[in-house]
């Protein structure tokens, strides 16, 4: 089940869903949670609600999309911005951190000299774990183990997807997870 948030109102999304296809217009509107999490804050039918509709309403996929879709806005009122998928990228590598001045006593200082493009920084960069994202978020809006389907695409165990998924988070390319969800 693959679905999608489109922007209506200031704050109202639509959720469409291709299977199985809701019987009416579903609205929610979207805000931030504990931890920064962005969750349901309200839900609306257009048309007449029955218990088969209700039942149909995923709405753990329509956090998980929102989180995928949307950002918080910087403003303490809860709201929400549409960024459409569009998030942040990184530009440029990391500036190593031992580049800059050196010195014993002021009088003396020199310039640190850069390190060979040669050496590695610890870790891995940025983008590495921007695209870890962007296909951990592919993933958990169609399937309830994304971490398990990433290992899978990359050949690698599961806890390596797991620890990739963390540093992701903590880096803020992944909103803040909930336990025992995906997304």
């Amino acid at each position: 089940m693959r679905g999608r948030l489109f922007p209506v109102a200031e704050d109202w999304y639509e959720w469409r869903q291709d299977e199985p296809p809701l019987a009416g217009t579903v609205l929610v509107r979207v805000g931030v949670g504990p931890g920064g999490r962005l969750v349901l804050t309200g839900l609306r039918i257009d048309g007449p609600p029955s218990a088969e509709l209700l039942r149909a309403i995923p709405v753990g996929r329509i956090e998980a999309a929102a989180n995928a879709q949307l950002s918080a806005d910087g403003g303490t009122d809860g709201t929400t911005a549409a960024v459409l998928g569009l998030r942040a990228r990184p530009v440029a590598p990391r500036i190593a951190e031992d580049v800059g001045w050196e010195m014993v006593e002021p009088a003396l200082a020199v310039v640190r000299a850069a390190p060979a493009e040669s050496v590695r920084l610890r870790g891995r960069p940025d983008i590495f774990y921007r695209q870890v994202a962007d296909v951990y978020l592919e993933y958990a809006a169609a399937s309830p183990r994304p971490a398990c389907d990433l290992a899978d695409r990359h050949g690698v165990p599961v806890s390596t997807a797991h620890r990739w998924v963390k540093e992701a988070r903590r880096r803020g390319f992944l909103p803040p997870g909930r336990p025992g969800k995906s997304g």
